[in-house]
């Protein structure tokens, strides 16, 4: 009920509100303020990866300035001396314009990821691009093999993807999926996105691939945890991934200190506002977690109960 009524008002809710309430989200304005934030969470032993926010391009030429913005992030990532890591989305490049045109860009893009050596995360968006995605992931390791993109487990489509995709060196981050999707694309029940979250790790895990796990789950968590640790060769070929300001800090400590690698998405720009809302509509169960934070600091914290 709380959800659904913050949901409804989001449309009448000043700017000023909606930054207080999904600020904790946002590593800031500027890349200058996601680099300061990444050489903090670095030291404190968490790895990153820093999203440039945009998406949805619909003009060529706001696609190449996002291009020459994540030329510019990784120049400045590169000087800083925090993890080489970004993700990116493909619509940001106007893969629903001119997907020859943004394959272009994207080429462009790999060309100054390999110049220093970055890894580039292809970011999965709704069920209408999960085949352009996939391709441009495909033909985008034949120019620099230090890419990887998403896998969906809500999709029920992910587990044949995964099966077809995933081989020694593939590198994947899976999550359960924030898109509302249609029950003949995309399975409802969180018991059955579950059960196929699980099935798809196992798939990628026995294919000799490197997967992000990216969940907020404490019993998707728990499994993978153990997944992970009986697995002939796991170790090494995965890593946990949480989203910057989901309230899930003890939990990440504990995976840390038992040796895993531990990655923060830290999204930042000036689309934070439209990002903000999108996340909000497209999954009210945190409307009530985000509105929590509006009594909280510490964009990590520690004590809070797990989101679903």
């Amino acid at each position: 009920m709380l959800a659904r009524l913050l949901i409804t008002m989001l449309g009448v809710m000043p700017r000023p509100i909606i930054r207080r309430v999904a600020g904790r989200y946002i590593a800031g304005d500027n890349k200058e303020d996601a680099i300061l934030l990444a050489a903090q969470l670095n030291r404190d032993g968490f790895a990153v990866t820093i999203d440039h926010l945009g998406e949805d391009v619909t003009q060529a030429d706001q696609a190449r300035r996002e291009l020459d913005a994540y030329r510019e992030l990784m120049a400045a990532m590169t000087a800083a001396g925090v993890d080489r890591n970004i993700s990116i989305k493909l619509t940001q490049l106007g893969l629903r314009q001119d997907p020859g045109l943004a394959f272009a860009l994207f080429e462009k893009l790999l060309a100054a990821a390999g110049a220093d050596d970055f890894f580039v995360r292809i970011d999965m968006e709704d069920s209408s691009v999960t085949d352009a995605t996939l391709d441009f992931y495909e033909r985008g390791r034949a120019i620099w093999p230090r890419i990887g993109t998403v896998l969906q487990a809500r999709l029920r489509r992910t587990a044949e993807d995964a099966a077809r995709l995933a081989q020694a060196g593939a590198s994947f981050r899976l999550c359960k999926g924030i898109y509302l999707e249609p029950p003949e694309l995309a399975y409802q029940d969180p018991g059955r996105i579950n059960a196929a979250y699980m099935d798809v790790l196992t798939i990628l895990l026995d294919a000799g691939a490197h997967v992000a796990i990216a969940t907020h789950d404490a019993q998707l968590i728990a499994q993978s945890r153990f997944l992970v640790k009986t697995h002939p060769g796991a170790i090494g070929r995965h890593e946990f991934q949480a989203l910057l300001g989901v309230p899930i800090r003890n939990t990440l400590e504990s995976l840390r200190r038992e040796g895993h690698v531990v990655r923060i998405y830290l999204p930042f720009g000036q689309d934070w506002y439209a990002y903000s809302l999108r996340r909000l509509r497209e999954n009210p169960r945190i409307a009530v977690q985000i509105a929590g934070s509006l009594f909280r600091r510490d964009r990590l914290a520690k004590n809070p109960p797990e989101p679903p």
